[in-house]
């Protein structure tokens, strides 16, 4: 009778953990789960903690990293406003801010998708802003003539007006410049000339 209540007791415990499997999630602090349903998403969860859902094939959930993330775009050629040729690279942080509207915009809400739309878009902005400020701006041996943090605010600001538009749940943290220089055709012309 013992091995009975034991055998029953142990497949109850069973039967218990193997249905929490099915109808618990949890999400972590770092983490914003997706639910979706079908397919589509129909609840995001931002709190960490354990959540209910429908069996896998009814409800699916995918785990999105919620921590801001990095890159530093290439290292590219530009024109500034004077006509003067500038090699410029940014870095930007950047964050999921509405899951729901980033899953569906980047197939399963794929970070490396996102960040490489991010990049063609910095890459477009940092373009822009570079060509309308003389390398003076930039470049320049008067400190108070530098315009660093006007030109990084310019390219934040088209930047995630550009992902506010295409609403893509990103919310840019920072961007700043990493490097500025010159190509080595103009470097070798200024060393002749002197």
């Amino acid at each position: 009778m013992k091995k009975n209540l034991l055998t029953i007791i142990v497949s109850i415990v069973l039967a218990l953990v193997f249905v929490m499997i099915l109808f618990v999630f949890q999400v972590r602090q770092s983490e914003v789960a997706v639910v979706t349903r079908f397919g589509k998403p129909v609840r995001d969860v931002t709190q960490p903690g354990a959540y209910f859902r429908m069996p896998p094939g009814i409800e699916s959930v995918y785990k999105l990293d919620q921590r801001i993330q990095n890159f530093e775009d290439s290292f590219s050629e530009g024109y500034t406003a004077d006509g003067n040729n500038l090699l410029t690279c940014v870095y930007v942080g950047w964050r999921i801010a509405d899951a729901k509207a980033f899953f569906p915009k980047f197939k399963n809400g794929s970070v490396k998708e996102a960040e490489r739309n991010l990049k063609d878009i910095v890459t477009q902005a940092k373009a822009a802003v570079v060509g309308k400020h003389p390398l003076g701006d930039f470049v320049n041996a008067n400190d108070r003539e530098l315009k660093f943090d006007a030109i990084e605010k310019e390219i934040k600001d088209i930047v995630q007006g550009q992902v506010t538009a295409n609403k893509s749940g990103i919310q840019i943290e920072y961007l700043g410049l990493k490097r500025i220089g010159v190509p080595d055709s103009v470097t070798e012309s200024v060393f002749a000339l002197m």
